[in-house]
C-alpha cells in the first residue's frame, strides 16, 4: 500500500512538472523573434519585406508583419523628425485598430531598432495606449543607458527622451519621476524647459524643490526666462493638485 501511494504520489509530481515545463517552452517560444523580424534585424529589408506581404495575404492580422512594414516604410523615408511625423498621423488610425497587442512589438523597436526614426515612430504608437506596459517601454528611454540606434538620422537622444517625458507626465506616470528629474540638469536650455513642464503633468510634490532651482534657471527665448517661468507654472499646477 506504501509503495502504490508513492508511485501514485510520484506521479503527480511527474505530471505537475511536465505542465509547468511546457508552460516555461510555450513562454519562450512567444518571446523568440518570428522569420520576419530576424530578417529585419539582419538588415535584409527587401526579403523582410517580401515575407511581411506573404504573412499578411495569409493572415492580415500577423502583427510582427504589420510592424515590421511599418518599420521599413519609416526607414525608407527621409531620415528626418518630420517626415515621422507625416508618417505616424497616416498610420494612427491603424495602430489604434490593430491595438494593445502591437505594444511589445512596439516596445522593442523603441529599444533595440538600429534607425532612430523607426524608434521615434514607435514612440508615438505607444503613446496612443494609455496603459501600465506601454508606459513602461517608454520609460525606458529615460534610463541612464539608454543609447540611440547606430544609423544616423536628425533624431536625437534629447527629443526621444522629451517626448517621452512629456507623454510620461500627461499620464502621471510617477515611475518615471527621476528620468524626468535628470533631464532638469541637461544643458540645452529646451529640454530643462520641457522637463519642468512634464514635471508639473506628473503632479509629484517631491518634484517642488528641483523646480524651485529651476527657477533661478537664466536661458531666455525671445526675452523671457523660459525655464523659470515653465518652473513657475509647473509648481502652481503642482500645488493646484495638492487642494
Amino acid at each position: 500500500m506504501f509503495i502504490f501511494r508513492y508511485l501514485r504520489f510520484s506521479s503527480i509530481i511527474l505530471s505537475f512538472l511536465l505542465i509547468v515545463t511546457g508552460c516555461d517552452l510555450s513562454v519562450k517560444q512567444q518571446e523568440k523573434l518570428t522569420e520576419v523580424e530576424q530578417l529585419y534585424n539582419q538588415g535584409q529589408y527587401q526579403n523582410a519585406m517580401n515575407v511581411a506581404r506573404f504573412n499578411l495575404s495569409k493572415n492580415p492580422q500577423d502583427l510582427a508583419s504589420i510592424v515590421t512594414v511599418w518599420k521599413i516604410q519609416v526607414l525608407q523615408g527621409t531620415k528626418s523628425t518630420e517626415y515621422v511625423q507625416q508618417f505616424y498621423s497616416q498610420a494612427r488610425e491603424r495602430v489604434l485598430d490593430y491595438g494593445e497587442k502591437l505594444i511589445p512589438y512596439l516596445g522593442r523597436a523603441l529599444a533595440e531598432d538600429p534607425y532612430n526614426t523607426v524608434r521615434l515612430f514607435a514612440l508615438y504608437c505607444l503613446s496612443e495606449f494609455e496603459d501600465t506596459l506601454s508606459s513602461h517601454y517608454i520609460a525606458k528611454v529615460l534610463e541612464p543607458d539608454y543609447e540611440l540606434g547606430r544609423k544616423p538620422s536628425n533624431v536625437t537622444l534629447d527629443l526621444l527622451r522629451t517626448e517621452a517625458a512629456m507623454i510620461l507626465g500627461k499620464r502621471k506616470y510617477t515611475p518615471a519621476f527621476d528620468g524626468i528629474v535628470a533631464l532638469t540638469k541637461n544643458p540645452d536650455g529646451e529640454v530643462r524647459a520641457t522637463a519642468a513642464m512634464a514635471l508639473g503633468f506628473l503632479g509629484d510634490e517631491r518634484a517642488l524643490p528641483v523646480l524651485e532651482e529651476l527657477r533661478k534657471d537664466n536661458y531666455t527665448v525671445g526675452g523671457s526666462r523660459w525655464v523659470a517661468e515653465m518652473a513657475d507654472s509647473a509648481i502652481a499646477r503642482i500645488k493646484r493638485g495638492q487642494k
